[in-house]
């Protein structure tokens, strides 16, 4: 005996996408990757640097020149200056890297008692720089001349100021 079984039905085909929504979403991919490297060259050519290692010495010294001029402008009167110049010093920026340091130190020499008279006078000549104590003589002040370069100075003697201006570890 035989008993004849229905033909399987024929399973639904999946339909492809319309050659309209495949180009339409290769566009779309395409515009978002133009628009992403777009930005990134922009961003890389425009934003200033988040890291002190992304900037070099050449660029500290550029801002350390500029506050030394700004410094020794109001150097006060009857006193001299001693620029020691730049004092370079290899550090380690990561594992793999290594870096240079630069510190540049300026020694204000005067008359003595007007030591805290020569740190006012030469904090005020930055602006923003903070001043310690906060009440009565100073003996000392600190300014953060951008670019990841810092300013420090302070009593160090009768007579004597000292100005340290440092970069910290950059690329070469």
């Amino acid at each position: 005996m035989t008993i004849d079984a229905p033909a399987p039905e024929a399973a639904e085909q999946p339909q492809s996408t319309p050659p309209a929504r495949r180009n339409l979403w290769r566009a779309l991919v395409a515009a978002w990757a133009l628009l992403l490297v777009g930005l990134a060259v922009w961003s890389a050519r425009n934003d200033p640097p988040s890291l002190r290692d992304q900037t070099t010495v050449a660029s500290a010294k550029a801002t350390i020149e500029e506050i030394v001029g700004q410094v020794t402008a109001v150097v006060p009167a009857g006193s001299t200056i001693q620029d020691k110049g730049y004092a370079e010093k290899t550090c380690r920026l990561s594992a793999a890297r290594d870096g240079v340091s630069v510190v540049r130190t300026l020694t204000v020499s005067g008359p003595v008692g007007n030591e805290s008279a020569t740190v006012e006078a030469l904090a005020a000549a930055l602006p923003d720089a903070l001043t310690r104590p906060a009440d009565g003589p100073k003996e000392g002040f600190y300014y953060d001349a951008g670019n990841y370069v810092a300013v420090h100075g302070k009593v160090t003697g009768e007579g004597t100021v000292a100005v340290d201006l440092s970069s910290g570890c950059r690329v070469p």
